[in-house]
């Protein structure tokens, strides 16, 4: 096959891959999919669905060879990522790495979107298939493989979770009335869209102030498909948070600061709140570096920050914000102490030095305009 129709079938069978990859939520594995081809046609195809009932599932790697058999045998291999090279689980457990998978099933080639950014595999994986004497090909379809996986990669290179920040705003820029009535900004279409992204994000994070103005659920409210609520994350610097609010639940986190009322420890741990001690800043309140930290470090890597004003300006000075998602409703409220999306000290001074975004996508849901694009830098 020359060269240029080489090239184009594994771009088409990598596609296909990264669907797979796309249709589970894998938190906090990286989302994988794999294709075993056979003269042009699968012969086994899977993908990591992640956790299922607490037990982890088999890999990628794993479920499509098992499917093909030994129709596997000198066929080709189409996989997102990195086939792991590790021979333990984090825990001690022994496991059979996928690459050995590859060669004990007996492939010719691997066609591979990106290498593995986890230190315990990073080139490792393709190593042993070379050993093996086994094709390798790195980097097809590279782009969108690491936009699949930006939360596992931000996480593994800096040890940071992968925040988003959140806004439904006016077209004046205004999260609420002045009097500080919010509900609804938007459209139900837009709402919708937003349920739907908290179905794929590991945690909301929001401040006392959120909660002490709206008495939110932060759930996924979706009638259909598989639902799975996030970890509910409130940054409470004095514990303000009341016991019979909507969030005093399990499946809520408190990061609060090491001057916490014990008392009121005591009484949210009781209604099954997870209650966390963290520094605090200068200001007194949660340092938000050392919360990014926690976050990534409890294996929660991908961030929707659904919070007001001023927490959401402490994570964009701290340069700990990596995309937007702003949603504009055709309204105008006005008010020189109306919330906006941004408070704080501002993040620059000039026009010149203001933050640049990219890859900007705009689209339409109902009459409301959603904006998303990622941080530059």
């Amino acid at each position: 096959m020359p060269q240029s129709d080489r090239e184009k079938t594994d771009g088409q069978w990598m596609r296909y891959a990264l669907r797979l990859a796309a249709k589970s939520r894998t938190h906090p594995n990286p989302m994988v999919g794999a294709v075993v081809v056979q003269n042009g046609e699968i012969v086994g195809e899977g993908w990591h669905k992640g956790y299922v009932d607490g037990l982890s599932t088999p890999h990628a790697e794993t479920v499509a060879f098992a499917q093909a058999g030994e129709k596997a045998r000198g066929a080709t291999l189409y996989v997102t990522l990195e086939p792991c090279s590790h021979t333990h689980k984090s825990d001690g457990t022994p496991r059979t790495p996928c690459a050995e998978r590859c060669i004990q099933a007996g492939v010719h080639r691997v066609v591979c979107a990106m290498e593995d950014p986890d230190e315990r595999v990073s080139g490792r994986g393709f190593t042993r298939l070379h050993e093996a004497g086994i094709e390798v090909v790195v980097g097809v379809e590279e782009k969108a493989a690491r936009a699949l996986n930006r939360p596992y990669i931000r996480q593994r290179t800096t040890g940071l979770p992968y925040i988003t920040h959140k806004a439904a705003m006016t077209a004046d820029g205004k999260l609420a009335a002045p009097s500080g009535h919010s509900q609804w900004i938007t459209g139900e279409t837009a709402r919708k869209v937003v349920h739907h992204r908290r179905n794929t994000t590991d945690a909301i994070v929001v401040g006392i102030g959120t909660v002490l103005a709206d008495n939110p659920q932060l759930t996924v409210r979706l009638r259909r498909g598989n639902v799975q609520n996030p970890i509910r994350v409130v940054l409470d610097s004095r514990l303000r948070l009341p016991v019979k609010a909507q969030l005093v639940r399990a499946g809520t986190v408190v990061l609060t600061t090491e001057q916490a009322d014990s008392e009121k420890i005591v009484q949210l741990t009781q209604a099954q709140v997870e209650v966390v001690q963290l520094s605090a800043d200068a200001t007194g309140r949660v340092d938000v570096c050392e919360a990014a930290r926690w976050l990534a470090d409890r294996g929660l890597f991908s961030i929707l920050l659904e919070s007001g004003g001023e927490l959401a300006a402490a994570f964009w000075e701290a340069r700990l914000v990596n995309r937007i998602l702003y949603f504009i409703a055709p309204k105008v409220i006005g008010g020189r102490n109306s919330v906006t999306p941004i408070d704080g000290r501002g993040l620059a001074q000039t026009m010149q030095d203001a933050v640049q975004l990219q890859r900007l996508v705009v689209r339409r849901f109902g009459e409301d305009i959603a904006l998303e694009a990622e941080v530059q830098g």
